[in-house]
């Protein structure tokens, strides 16, 4: 049991066609380990396992392989689960494989049928290759009735072709400018329209790696106009993508080649928008691509809907289909539950309470028809109230009061003076008169 393997998403096709879109495939040492008894019931095979034996059997209609699970040859099994080298599985099932590292997809393919050329084995240093499969479309040394017919080549088995090496010709024509590279296939669409007869294609490049590819092969086309149609005016002379479509792109740019004043946009199915046309150089365009995320198409089709100046219309779609898979969306808002306070009592807060001092306020004068002159009164003070048997002291004339310290100075209040009281002297009683 191996701990030190990692785990990948790879997308498994067999003939173009997905088989399993999500295989949880392992890495060691820079391969790729497939999951057998996962692809064997996928492709409608059946796996066994014989434990004496540690060994692997593949049963796959007639097809009969057996996979030993020692060291030597590759397989690692994790938590029961075999897994297997790219090649090792796909030879037990009776394919061929193609695997393309950038788009993390594993094309197998049936034995060659009509129209496949199989070249012999190729070696590059200690590593044999698997023969290279060539599918051709249309195939080879047959009739086709389209004027515009989809002209393809694969090399299943060779790594991604580079763009840049590329040559292909139609009949004594270069056509390499509107060639559409996609991993180890090259695809092309006549821009004019073919004369009925014999046509002949051929295809030299280099792949990724350096090795060589080429190869030529030619058909018929029995498609003839009633009448000569007329030359367009403004033709259309290529249409590309500027990158590769991995898994993950969200952005990329549509190229449109062809005479001046055209005006149009493009769409892409599985994305609800329309990209519009711009002008990149005298006569080319571009429209810039945005894939939100959320979108999974594994076989989109890109189509241009063009018009030109004359007022005619005209969609091209591309032959070959892009993968297009975006990360998941995100929720707009995450609602975080607020936890509920805990019940706990708090000693109310206790609040000073400020006595406000009592300051002396004097009391307003009373009114009186004595007062003569507003002079200051002293500080009132609470006399004792005289018994009423006491007789009145006599009142003293009054002076002018001194004003306490603390006395506002501004507005003396008035002092009340008395006139001294006349006392009257009763009248001496009778004596008594003697009898």
């Amino acid at each position: 049991m191996i701990h030190a393997l990692t785990f990948a998403t790879y997308a498994i096709t067999l003939d173009g066609k997905p088989v399993l879109p999500h295989a949880r495939a392992a890495l060691v040492d820079g391969r790729v380990l497939l999951p057998v008894r996962a692809l064997g019931n996928a492709l409608g095979g059946d796996v066994g396992y014989d434990g004496r034996a540690h060994t692997i059997t593949v049963q796959r209609g007639a097809h009969v392989a057996t996979i030993s699970t020692n060291a030597r040859a590759g397989v690692r099994v994790v938590h029961g689960t075999a897994y297997a080298p790219l090649r090792v599985a796909a030879n037990a099932l009776g394919m061929s494989v193609a695997y393309d590292a950038p788009a993390r997809t594993i094309a197998l393919a049936e034995h060659a049928p009509s129209g496949t050329v199989a070249p012999p084995t190729v070696i590059v240093g200690d590593a044999i290759l698997p023969p290279l499969r060539i599918t051709v479309v249309p195939a080879a040394n047959t009739q086709v009735h389209d004027p515009y017919p989809p002209i393809s080549a694969r090399f299943a088995g060779a790594a991604s072709i580079d763009p840049r090496s590329l040559q292909v010709r139609l009949d004594d024509n270069d056509v390499s400018a509107d060639a559409n590279v996609i991993g180890d296939q090259v695809l092309i669409t006549p821009r004019k329209a073919l004369m009925p007869g014999t046509h002949v294609v051929a295809i030299a490049g280099r792949d990724t790696t350096g090795a060589a590819i080429s190869h030529q092969w030619s058909f018929v086309d029995t498609f003839a106009f009633s009448t000569e149609p007329p030359p367009a005016r403004n033709p259309v002379s290529a249409i590309w993508i500027d990158r590769w479509i991995t898994p993950g792109t969200n952005v990329f740019d549509v190229f449109v080649q062809g005479a001046p004043g055209i005006t149009g946009y493009v769409g892409i199915d599985g994305v609800g928008s329309y990209f519009p046309l711009q002008v990149y150089s005298g006569n080319q365009y571009v429209a810039h691509v945005f894939v939100p995320n959320g979108v999974n198409q594994p076989f989109a089709r890109i189509a241009a809907r063009m018009t030109f100046p004359n007022g005619v219309q005209q969609t091209i779609v591309l032959p070959q289909t892009i993968n297009l898979s975006t990360p998941p969306l995100k929720p707009m808002y995450v609602i975080t539950p607020t936890p509920a306070p805990s019940p706990r009592r708090t000693a109310p807060a206790r609040r000073s309470v400020d006595v406000p001092t009592a300051s002396p306020v004097p009391s307003p004068p009373s009114r009186s028809l004595l007062t003569i002159t507003p002079v200051p009164l002293p500080p009132r003070t609470h006399a004792p109230r005289p018994s009423p048997t006491a007789s009145p002291a006599p009142t003293p004339s009054a002076a002018p009061a001194v004003a306490p310290a603390n006395a506002p100075s501004a507005t003396p209040a008035p002092v009340r003076t008395r006139r001294p009281l006349i006392r009257r002297t009763l009248p001496p009683a009778p004596s008594p008169t003697p009898q």
